[in-house]
């Protein structure tokens, strides 16, 4: 599998996600996709990619800068570090001043993973109403506030349908009524890309990580990927390796920050 089609998953499925956010805005053309989410966030919610080699690096950024500006936000371009594919755009951004401000593993899988049992007294299933919706994202604002996540930006994710859609397979986790896991794919261009794992501080070193995962990486290989994606967090990385992810890159956010007359 090339890194261009899991790319172009990433891509995807950050359109899908933003779309969450009715309050949001999602601009895709020959070449880019920008999404802007209610939060200012410049780096988890304002996101500029480039989704053809081709496009000239100094393009995307005067497109993004346009884009992003009429916002007055500043945002992260991502770069596949260490690709040829995207040599040209890390060294653009540097000349241009942007400073690479988060890096992450892009790991895949190319075989489905064993399931084990969930944690005693804990019931996983998959996302399959609005309220579950909801939960979903309840357990996203606690498990990532760990890495600064600003909470609000999950309250923004207010479309439900979303996470019920074709190509798409969430799972949540519950320990009697209250929700503890969570873990999510989105399926295109053949690969699930695997999003949003986490799991409440509480419910956390028992094994709930894997077992959230894992339903969510055989989801995706049952809708007919061939191979599976995420973008590891500190956090999760060793799980993910324990499970038999690979790394295949580092995905490195470049920081456009906020337009100062905006400030």
């Amino acid at each position: 599998m090339r890194s261009d089609e899991i790319h172009l998953n990433l891509i995807e499925s950050s359109r899908r996600l933003f779309e969450l956010d009715p309050g949001g805005k999602v601009e895709a053309g020959e070449g880019w996709l920008f999404g802007a989410g209610r939060s200012s966030h410049p780096v988890i919610s304002n996101a500029a990619f480039r989704a053809d080699n081709g496009l000239a690096p100094e393009e995307l950024l005067e497109r993004a800068r346009a884009f992003f500006g009429a916002r007055a936000r500043g945002f992260a371009v991502w770069v596949r570090g260490g690709r040829q594919e995207d040599e040209g755009l890390a060294a653009t951004c540097e000349e241009a001043g942007l400073q690479m401000v988060y890096a992450m593993p892009e790991m895949t899988l190319g075989v489905p993973v064993e399931e084990r049992p969930a944690p005693d007294g804990v019931e996983l299933r998959r996302v399959a109403s609005a309220g579950d919706v909801e939960d979903y994202w309840r357990v996203a604002a606690s498990a990532y506030a760990s890495l600064g996540f600003p909470p609000e930006v999950f309250g923004f994710y207010e479309d439900t349908e979303g996470l019920l859609a074709d190509g798409v397979a969430a799972f949540l986790a519950r320990a009697g009524k209250r929700p503890v896991g969570i873990a999510m794919t989105i399926v295109s261009h053949g690969v699930a890309g695997i999003y949003w794992v986490g799991s409440t501080e509480g419910a956390r070193g028992h094994g709930l990580g894997r077992a959230v995962t894992a339903a969510a990486v055989n989801a995706g290989f049952g809708m007919g990927a061939e191979i599976a994606s995420l973008q590891a967090s500190p956090m999760g990385e060793s799980l993910y390796r324990k499970m038999g992810f690979e790394t295949i890159y580092d995905y490195r956010l470049y920081l456009c920050p906020q337009p100062e007359e905006a400030g």
